[in-house]
């Protein structure tokens, strides 16, 4: 080991009993994407705790993300963003020894750095656009550069452990969600309803997922003769997830949870870039049409006319990745015509 990498592992090893706190201010699958540093900074800290949603702080204290957590959306840490901090949240801040930020924003960066001495880490959130880099592999990279962490080849086998899944409650359940965060990534609704049909005729029993910001599709599929589970916590769609045998969906928070969670999950990218957020975990299929036009979800405000990213994916290219992810091709043939359309648009999912 050369001396300054051995520096570096001395130091990291002194961090071993103290505490750290990670504010986050993302959604659910940004939060998730960053997971994976997260387990891998338990080596080096006693306690590691979040400031974040509500929501997303019960999730990760139930999987053992992290210790605990604290409400994003509490006054106190609100006063971060004035002139004037709520000593609430001082007395959180100055509770730690280190703090992980993931931030844009300078100003809530001095400001916290100006109400505590500790040694504070700011992240973006994300890479830059023009960065062809995955999310989790950005964010490592920058915990090495903070001297929060090592680098480690072991990491994936440490998300294994989390992904370990037990036998599935339901063989025959497949969970089914056409939403997203930015109606941008969806695939059209009839595509994932031909899909339903064809995992009926296999025998397989197609559940629907909806949010509760997803009104529309609510309001749809019932009419369909679907079974819908609408679902605001996210401590319910884990349960859920947990029972079901395999999970197809758009490129949203709800993927990122089912690959998290070790379900095979067949993920459908349009126009944000599975290179930049694809869904980490053992078990993730990415479909997504081979055009000649780069990403545009980040660099764009609204989807071309045509966005063919998303219109030129069939059901049969959706249907076989799901087949070839799950292990099984079942008893579905598929023509040549089909097989040259499916081979090289599926891919699996980095495992970082």
């Amino acid at each position: 080991m050369e001396r300054g990498q051995s520096q570096h592992y001395l130091s990291v090893k002194m961090m071993a009993k103290k505490k750290l706190l990670i504010i986050h201010q993302g959604a659910l699958g940004d939060f998730i994407l960053i997971f994976p540093a997260v387990i891998q900074l338990h080596r080096y800290f006693e306690g590691v705790d979040a400031l974040c949603q509500s929501g997303l702080g019960k999730l990760a204290e139930s999987l053992g993300v992290v210790r605990s957590w604290y409400p994003l959306e509490s006054a106190s840490v609100a006063t971060l963003f004035s002139d004037t901090a709520d000593p609430k949240i001082k007395s959180v801040l100055t509770s730690y020894e280190n703090i992980l930020l993931f931030t844009f924003s300078k100003r809530l960066e001095q400001n916290i750095r100006h109400l505590t001495s500790v040694p504070v880490c700011c992240i973006p959130p994300r890479p830059p656009e023009y960065v062809r880099q995955h999310l989790t592999e950005f964010v490592m990279e920058n915990l090495v550069n903070c001297g929060l962490s090592i680098k480690t080849d072991g990491l994936g086998e440490e998300i294994t452990l989390y992904n370990r899944r037990r036998k599935p409650k339901y063989p025959d359940q497949v969970l089914l969600h056409p939403g997203a965060g930015s109606i941008r990534k969806r695939w059209p609704i009839s595509g994932f309803l031909e899909i339903a049909a064809m995992l009926e005729t296999d025998g397989l029993k197609p559940e629907f997922i909806v949010g509760p910001a997803e009104e529309d599709l609510a309001d749809i599929l019932p009419h369909a003769d679907q079974i819908v589970h609408v679902l605001s916590d996210l401590l319910d769609l884990v349960k859920l997830l947990k029972s079901a045998a395999g999970y197809i969906g758009n490129d949203s928070g709800v993927s990122h949870l089912a690959a998290f969670l070790g379900l095979p999950a067949t993920v459908i990218f349009g126009p944000s870039d599975p290179d930049r957020w694809a869904p980490v975990g053992q078990n993730v299929a990415i479909v997504r049409t081979h055009l000649d036009c780069r990403s545009c979800f980040e660099t764009a405000k609204t989807n071309c006319c045509d966005p063919q990213c998303l219109n030129k994916t069939t059901p049969q290219q959706v249907i076989r990745a799901f087949y070839r992810n799950m292990g099984s091709f079942k008893n579905r043939s598929f023509s040549a015509a089909d097989k040259d359309k499916t081979d090289g648009d599926c891919w699996p999912s980095p495992m970082i």
